[in-house]
């Protein structure tokens, strides 16, 4: 059996053996925090005036993506804002590679107070 865990903490892996995808969690073997029930916020009935923040994780064309996104919402909706957060913390532009630094990067969203977070991974 091959040993692909080695060197990929927390990463999920896709392998392609003999034909057949599979896929295993590197993690397996660690203790996975629950996480409980989780209530939404309603949504909006407009954008406008409210503050829209673009959240990009650093992967390939997700900030020309969110960028456009920013665009639009400019044109087309009455006082929206727009916030680039990798263009004000590039530490933001990263891949949480634990929860730790998910709950960083949450923080500093939650510090510029958005109406709505839109996210991009561009995979």
């Amino acid at each position: 059996m091959m040993s692909w865990r080695k060197g990929f903490s927390g990463l999920g892996i896709l392998l392609l053996v003999g034909g057949i995808f599979n896929y295993g969690w590197a993690a397996a073997e660690k203790q996975i925090p629950k996480v409980g029930p989780v209530k939404l916020n309603p949504h909006p009935s407009s954008l406008e005036g409210k503050t829209v923040l673009l959240r990009w994780n650093g992967k390939y064309n997700g900030d020309k993506f969110l960028a456009r996104v920013g665009e639009l919402l400019a044109q087309q909706v009455k006082g929206v804002k727009v916030i680039r957060l990798w263009e004000m913390d590039s530490t933001t532009a990263a891949i949480s590679k634990n929860g730790e630094m998910s709950e960083e990067v949450a923080g500093k969203m939650a510090k510029l107070k958005p109406d709505l977070v839109i996210a991009s991974q561009a995979d």
